[in-house]
């Protein structure tokens, strides 16, 4: 006699079989699938194919629980949440957004928060920040502007917004008469820049800087200007700023 767990199944289990795979398929064909998923140290790798976010989910980039990048809906300033990409700076750097487009538009921010670099989507084209000036001088050194003071006055002057921590200043200089002298200086809102310059009667240049502009609110105008007094002799002492600009550290 055949052991009963040797014998052969009926005919009913292998239906009953068939069934029960047939539900399994049709489960896992109707199922949500990694709802929630771990990838551990081997990482994901894809081959030619793409990853799809959709129904405003947003991929998130994480060191701990600090977000790095996030890419997606994203929060907002003014609390909405739109399409967009930010890198964020690490908790113990500010924690701020160091990068970001939104709507379009692109932008660059330092550890205080301020756009220090974007692009223009008002007008479609070029950039909305940095502001890049292009200076002139006139070449006569006998139209350029002076000072028969005796004590310093200002003989060129400009205003500029703080976007940049130093200034260089490039002053050409003379007297239009033999044995008159005199000297310069750059100012800043009432603060000296660089040391005080000697002033003859000769063509000279005076490089200020880069020197470090004072402490202040990232954006405010600031008054420049370059002062001179004469200290010897009959003449006029004479400057001309010839190139100017901010710049980083």
């Amino acid at each position: 006699m055949i052991p009963s767990d040797q014998r052969p199944p009926g005919e009913d289990w292998l239906v009953r079989r068939l069934v029960d795979l047939e539900r399994q398929v049709r489960e896992l064909q109707a199922g949500r699938r990694l709802e929630a998923a771990t990838v551990g140290g081997g990482g994901l790798t894809i081959k030619g194919g793409t990853v799809t976010i959709r129904d405003d989910g947003a991929l998130i980039i994480k060191d701990g629980d600090q977000s790095l990048i996030w890419l997606g809906k994203v929060p907002f300033g003014d609390g909405s949440t739109k399409p967009g990409l930010v890198a964020f700076r690490r908790t113990d750097d500010g924690g701020r957004a160091a990068m970001s487009l939104f709507d379009g538009i692109w932008a660059v921010w330092d550890r205080g928060g301020n756009i220090v670099m974007s692009t223009d989507e008002a007008s479609g084209q070029g950039i909305a920040r940095p502001w890049l000036p292009v200076t002139w001088a006139g070449s006569d050194f006998t139209q350029w502007p002076g000072t028969t003071s005796g004590s310093f006055a200002s003989v060129c002057e400009t205003a500029v917004p703080r976007q940049q921590p130093q200034l260089f200043v490039r002053v050409r200089h003379t007297t239009d008469v033999s044995g008159t002298t005199g000297e310069l200086r750059l100012m800043c809102n009432g603060d000296q820049l660089g040391a005080t310059a000697s002033v003859g009667f000769v063509v000279n240049v005076t490089d200020f800087g880069p020197v470090p502009l004072p402490v202040g609110s990232f954006g405010e105008v600031l008054g420049l200007s370059v002062d001179c007094r004469r200290t010897a002799g009959t003449g006029v002492v004479r400057a001309m700023v010839t190139a100017s600009w901010t710049q980083q550290s």
